[in-house]
């Protein structure tokens, strides 16, 4: 019945490429369709408030907290953390990548410029969850940017991910999408909407990947 629940939720296809991802080595072979969407600051002013204290993370005990909570140790090099706290316990996070973000995985790279921020990892603690939680700390990390007048962030979800599309596209608004097929160290790929790319294929995904940006940003090119 839990896995009948599961697919109602977030849809077959979605629980396929789970499946598939956690037998598969991405090194070996990945394909995905990924959609991207920019937070809307007039949406979010109606997200649901949840009973946690939720801001941006404050000196390097915090980020070390939050990485720890949400297993996230990836290398991107520039991040905003973004917590949410219980009687002080973290119960939810997100990460925002502010100098390009980097999906090894895939070989892609989503070039940022000063602008812009990337959304690459959100966890809410399952016992805290269906609590608003999640809608506020995607209204703290959109407000934390219109703070120092920058635009909203963006935010890439799996287009076969139904509750996850369903979730963002309450407070966000579609930019574009991006289909993307990787087998060993060669990727090609194809996006839509306002999104560009330098090239269709890379022979060298991890050292070389396609680089991917939105349109009209003023940086033309992502370093290694």
């Amino acid at each position: 019945m839990r896995i009948v629940n599961k697919i109602r939720e977030l849809g077959i296809g979605f629980v396929l490429e789970t499946v598939f991802e956690r037998v598969v080595p991405p090194w070996v072979f990945r394909i995905s369709s990924i959609a991207v969407y920019q937070l809307d600051f007039d949406k979010l002013s109606s997200a649901p408030v949840s009973n946690a204290s939720v801001s941006l993370c404050d000196g390097e005990q915090e980020l070390t907290q939050l990485r720890e909570f949400t297993a996230d140790f990836s290398q991107q090099r520039q991040v905003i953390g973004v917590q949410a706290k219980i009687d002080g316990q973290v119960v939810g996070g997100l990460w925002m990548a502010t100098n390009d973000y980097r999906d090894h995985d895939m070989g892609l790279s989503f070039s940022l410029d000063a602008e812009r921020t990337w959304i690459y990892s959100a966890r809410v603690d399952p016992a805290y969850r269906r609590q608003g939680i999640y809608s506020q700390l995607m209204s703290e990390s959109a407000q934390s940017r219109k703070r120092q007048q920058k635009s909203a962030p963006l935010i890439a979800v799996s287009s076969v991910n139904q509750a996850s599309r369903k979730a963002i596209e309450r407070f966000a608004t579609f930019v574009g999408k991006v289909l993307v097929i990787r087998i060993a160290t060669i990727a090609w790929a194809s996006s839509t909407g306002d999104l560009r790319q330098n090239q269709k294929w890379t022979l060298q995904c991890t050292r070389r990947p396609i680089q991917l940006k939105l349109a009209g940003q003023a940086n033309e090119s992502v370093g290694p």
